[in-house]
């Protein structure tokens, strides 16, 4: 049954080209479909052969405790994005494609499909980085783009030479450890492109600024999260040996860079596109750290994810309707952005603040005290480009043309029940931290990992 999270939208996507109108209403009926399946009727220790193939040597889909999180997060962000997002007729198909290869790319059990699934999600992120006229960004990021898919294609095949299989369990576990670590460091080049670590995502900034209100949104929220997934997967249960200490030094480079690009910026786009760079390089930094086997670091890691996703959605969705008009006739989306903003500063009684709060205390436990300094170094610089960007759109006067600035309401309802749901974690954390720890034991348990995916025999 895991199969129909990636065969009902790809199905709807190719039935609905001759009916682009269509398309725009099947989208959230789809991903309704997918968290009915989800929440209903799917459960964690699912195992699927495609065509009967053994699992070794043929594609397997799995469903487990650590995608299981991840694809209700991803599903619920794109439910989101079909409410918030102003996307013309053609995108709707485009969404539905996109919807179908982020569930298998979560799902997949082997490096190719992985691949293959990269790359349509490569393929749809190019053309909505085209949006707004901005075709120079989106030739750039066509560039980095086709780099990094080269890099993990190269990745794959090097598994597959040594291996004679691209099932990931099973070949990291035949694989002798110097092969497997080639193999790691084509796929971690790849995907530190992807997840934007400078100077690797110099893309980012040009495509994330672009205005649009589905560009910015899917790449750094949807999108984001599922790549994330896959770095964790291959390198903390798959456990490819590669090593890390230079990862962690480019990435704690990356966040301070990235927020003192953000603060000079007199661009808001710009500005939140290089503060979307500084989260996922925390996140990469800290999953560098992690990588030598703490859980209790690995599920701040995931808090923090998840915080920074959240806000990054309130915030670029909001700067895609208003751009600099103000907030005096918006005050909905205006707390919305105040929300989100205090959360990603890490204000108490935000779900930022806990995110925060859980990876410092976890970083000093393991007496890392380099990424702690920084990171309070990008607080303080965070803090002070956020404000500066409230304090001018509270105080901005009305602008005369007040259609330029009219958020529909099914985006004004959106955003701020996410922003609502920042809050809420910020009250509750558990509710967010249960899961992060279940995810983060069950990621690196490579026995159990192992034995369901291959469960069906060799």
């Amino acid at each position: 049954m895991i199969t129909l999270l990636i065969a009902v939208p790809l199905a709807l996507a190719f039935a609905t080209v001759a009916f682009p109108k269509a398309s725009k209403y099947i989208l959230p009926l789809t991903l309704i479909f997918n968290l009915v399946l989800l929440f209903g009727f799917l459960k964690p220790g699912t195992l699927v052969q495609v065509g009967n193939w053994p699992a070794a040597y043929g594609i397997a889909l799995l469903l487990d405790n650590v995608n299981y999180p991840f694809l209700l997060f991803v599903n619920i962000l794109l439910l989101a994005i079909s409410f918030v997002a102003d996307f013309k007729e053609k995108h709707g198909v485009l969404l539905l494609v996109l919807t179908a290869s982020l569930n298998g790319l979560l799902l997949t059990g082997d490096f190719f499909n992985s691949f293959v699934f990269l790359e349509i999600i490569s393929a749809i992120a190019y053309i909505l980085a085209a949006e707004k006229k901005n075709s120079y960004a989106a030739f750039k990021y066509l560039i980095f783009g086709a780099v990094a898919g080269t890099l993990y294609l190269i990745g794959a095949v090097t598994v597959y030479v040594y291996a004679g299989t691209l099932n990931m369990g099973y070949a990291s576990f035949i694989v002798a450890p110097q092969y497997m670590e080639i193999a790691g460091i084509f796929m971690l080049l790849a995907l530190l492109i992807e997840l934007k670590v400078l100077p690797l995502g110099l893309w980012a900034p040009d495509v994330y600024s672009n205005g649009s209100s589905l560009t910015p949104v899917v790449l750094g929220t949807a999108v984001t999260a599922s790549i994330f997934y896959l770095f964790a997967r291959i390198f903390f249960t798959i456990t490819l040996p590669v090593k890390f200490e230079l990862v962690f030094v480019f990435a704690t480079i990356s966040i301070i860079v990235a927020q003192l690009a953000a603060l000079k910026q007199k661009n808001l786009g710009r500005a939140l596109a290089y503060m979307a760079i500084a989260g996922a390089s925390t996140v990469v930094a800290t999953l560098s750290v992690a990588v030598h086997g703490e859980d209790t670091l690995l599920s701040a890691a995931f808090f923090y994810l998840f915080a920074d996703v959240v806000s990054i959605f309130v915030l670029f969705s909001i700067f895609a309707y208003l751009s600099h008009h103000g907030f005096k006739a918006n005050t909905t989306v205006g707390l919305a952005f105040t929300i989100a903003s205090i959360s990603i500063i890490g204000l108490p009684l935000t779900a930022g603040f806990w995110a925060k709060i859980n990876l410092l205390q976890s970083l000093f436990e393991m007496n890392n005290l380099i990424l702690p300094a920084v990171l309070l170094i990008s607080t303080v610089i965070e803090a002070g480009y956020l404000i500066k960007w409230n304090v001018e759109l509270w105080y901005k006067e009305q602008e005369e043309q007040e259609d330029e600035s009219y958020v529909p309401f099914g985006a004004q309802l959106v955003v701020l029940l996410l922003a609502l749901v920042l809050i809420i974690v910020g009250f509750m954390p558990q509710i967010i931290t249960d899961k992060t720890h279940s995810i983060a034991a069950s990621l690196t348990d490579f026995k159990t990992y192992f034995d369901t995916l291959l469960k069906g025999g060799m």
